[in-house]
């Protein structure tokens, strides 16, 4: 059985998992994020969000059993040590798996500008 993993759980993490199984996909799919939580939309954060106009329940991408009902593997608060791709492994904070497929759909992290840039 192939085995997909996706190293981000954030929206095309997410995406993407589902999309696999939307398209019929039926082996195993592992979606790996390093926050506690379950994938969720990010401009709403400020948008939405921290000035209250949103719920923190409305942020979630998809409902909570939607991962389970899929058959997708979401591990939450995970951390990948080391990706091995010669072996097609990835090194979790306990564990090691082994996969067919990897995928980093991890994001970036922005750039802080100076307090001071811009007048």
């Amino acid at each position: 059985m192939r085995h997909v993993a996706i190293i981000g759980a954030g929206q095309a993490g997410s995406s993407l998992a589902a999309k696999l199984r939307g398209l019929g996909f039926d082996g195993r799919v592992t979606l790996i994020g390093d926050e506690p939580h379950p994938p969720y939309q990010r401009p709403p954060l400020s948008k939405a969000y921290l000035t209250g106009k949103l719920d923190a329940d409305r942020l979630a991408l998809r409902g909570p059993s939607f991962y389970a009902e899929r058959g997708i593997d979401l591990r939450l608060a995970t951390k990948v040590t080391r990706i091995i791709p010669a072996k097609k492994r990835i090194e979790l904070s306990a564990e090691s798996l082994a996969y067919d497929d990897l995928v980093l759909a991890t994001g970036a992290t922005p750039i802080r500008l100076p307090a001071d840039i811009g007048g």
